[in-house]
């Protein structure tokens, strides 16, 4: 295994399970779909013409949701790392890791739950999500001891995250990983 690479297998996988986030949030807060969509005023006055483009809107975020990652890695690749060539990315790591995500994510929110007691799962910001599902993925799917994945997300989480994140990230993956 080659560290470059797999280091920037994780970043791609971050980048894609963000954007999973982000779009399940999107859906489950519809709101935040007609406050984008009265931008200027825009759809003010057409009641007819904002309920089709919000449709439209909406049926778009689900296709891109549900999208099989295996099925669009490449393209996802090349439109977001373009800097990188195939032999750059260890898409083995990305073809394991990655799918286990969407396997694991209910399973994880439960454990997440379980060890929480002032938030929820759902409450928690979306890099913190995607953070945790990434990593809780590769622990499952590759095996990865305890030590290296709580250390990798530390160091992710003092770098994308609030600066409480790493401390909680630490505690709840600490205790969902032991149990």
């Amino acid at each position: 295994m080659n560290i470059r690479t797999r280091i920037n297998a994780r970043k791609v996988a971050l980048s894609y399970i963000y954007q999973h986030c982000f779009f399940w949030n999107l859906l489950n807060q519809k709101s935040a779909i007609d406050e984008s969509l009265f931008i200027d005023n825009i759809f003010q006055t057409q009641k007819e013409k904002f309920t089709k483009e919000k449709e439209s809107l909406l049926k778009e975020i689900e296709k891109y949701h549900t999208t099989d990652f295996v099925d669009h890695v490449e393209g996802f690749v090349e439109n977001f790392f373009d800097e990188w060539t195939k032999n750059d990315i260890d898409f083995d790591y990305l073809l394991k890791v990655v799918p286990m995500v969407f396997k694991l994510e209910s399973e994880l929110k439960e454990q997440v739950n379980t060890y929480t007691q002032t938030f929820t799962y759902d409450d928690m910001d979306i890099m913190d999500r995607a953070l945790f599902l990434l990593w809780y993925a590769e622990w499952k799917a590759l095996k990865t001891p305890k030590e290296i994945i709580i250390n990798e997300l530390i160091e992710i989480a003092k770098r994308y995250s609030d600066e409480w994140s790493p401390k909680l990230l630490n505690g709840i993956m600490h205790k969902i990983i032991s149990n």
